[in-house]
């Protein structure tokens, strides 16, 4: 039961998506956009069960999801520094981040790796091996980790 609402859940987002982009709205461009999201969202549940991640616990979660547009402005801005100046570049590098008990390292592995300024590698446990911009601890990171480095 838990993996047909699972499957639902991803279909209907990827389908969503697929309808944002497209051009316009047509019966046959819903159709295909159907047909694809729903293979997606099978392979979705394949790749999650063959790699028995979860999601994790929900701790930190409403303190990261207020902290990640402003992350996303400030990486975004850090990330335009590196770019059109090169005595910004040597600061990037590689970091370990530990996460507060209890929460998810799935869901905190994506809100991070989804802004400019940071990347994860790799996880273990409750700690992300993470490429960063540099050495200055975002706000999204400080929320999940309860301000540590």
């Amino acid at each position: 039961m838990r993996s047909a609402f699972e499957l639902m859940v991803w279909w209907g987002l990827l389908l969503l998506l697929n309808t944002v982009f497209i051009s316009s709205v047509t019966p046959l461009e819903v159709a295909v956009g159907g047909g694809v999201a729903l293979l997606g969202a099978i392979g979705e549940l394949a790749v999650r069960r063959a790699s028995g991640a979860a999601p994790g616990g929900p701790a930190r979660l409403a303190q990261a999801l207020r902290a990640f547009p402003w992350t996303l402005l400030a990486d975004t801005g850090r990330l335009a520094l590196v770019t059109a100046s090169p005595a910004h570049r040597r600061e990037a590098g590689f970091r370990t981040v530990r996460l507060s008990p209890g929460t998810g390292p799935a869901w905190a592995a994506a809100l991070l790796s989804s802004t400019p300024g940071a990347y994860v590698v790799s996880t273990e446990g409750d700690t992300l091996i993470v490429h960063a911009l540099g050495d200055q601890v975002s706000l999204l990171q400080a929320a999940l980790t309860d301000g540590e480095r």
